[in-house]
């Protein structure tokens, strides 16, 4: 074979090989990990009607499947299950931790308010949870109808809504 002929193939061949890794890693494994992240919700939902042993063995898979759906750490959905997970495995500071993440991708006042509910609860920090609640209250004011007496006027103060 001419040199020529074998640059010609060589070229063929690697782009085909790089074609391979850009279909698997941008289509394959992204798709994959949607199906995860779906099925990760729909046990979560589940999880959360149970007694607390079945909840528990729920969610420990629910987090071993959201750790292997990698690509999609970008996507603040996978940062609400897992944090909602850890909340059912008691993890209080891991869920924290995980609608903090997801806040730095997107600010959802659900994520506000998940992440304010546990500082709240469960981290004794009040203050740091009624500015979540607040800001969450300024994307949507029915927030302030999920909390109630003194913790309700204080949102609603450092949110400016009354």
């Amino acid at each position: 074979m001419s040199p020529k002929l074998v640059a010609i193939v060589m070229v063929r061949a690697t782009a085909v090989v790089v074609a391979f890794f850009g279909v698997r890693d941008l289509c394959v494994f992204p798709f994959r990990d949607n199906l995860v992240l779906r099925d990760v919700q729909r046990r979560s939902s589940v999880a959360q009607s149970l007694d607390a042993q079945q909840a528990t063995s729920i969610a420990r898979e629910n987090l071993d499947q959201l750790d292997r759906a990698r690509s999609r750490r970008l996507d603040p959905t996978w940062y609400l299950l897992y944090g909602a997970n850890c909340q059912l495995l008691e993890r209080w500071p891991e869920a924290a931790d995980a609608y903090t993440q997801a806040l730095q991708i997107d600010d959802r006042p659900e994520l506000y308010v998940n992440r304010g509910m546990v500082r709240l609860l469960h981290l004794r920090r009040p203050d740091a949870a009624v500015a979540d609640l607040a800001t969450a209250a300024r994307f949507d004011p029915n927030v302030l109808n999920e909390v109630g007496g003194e913790l309700r006027v204080r949102v609603a103060v450092a949110a400016g809504l009354r």
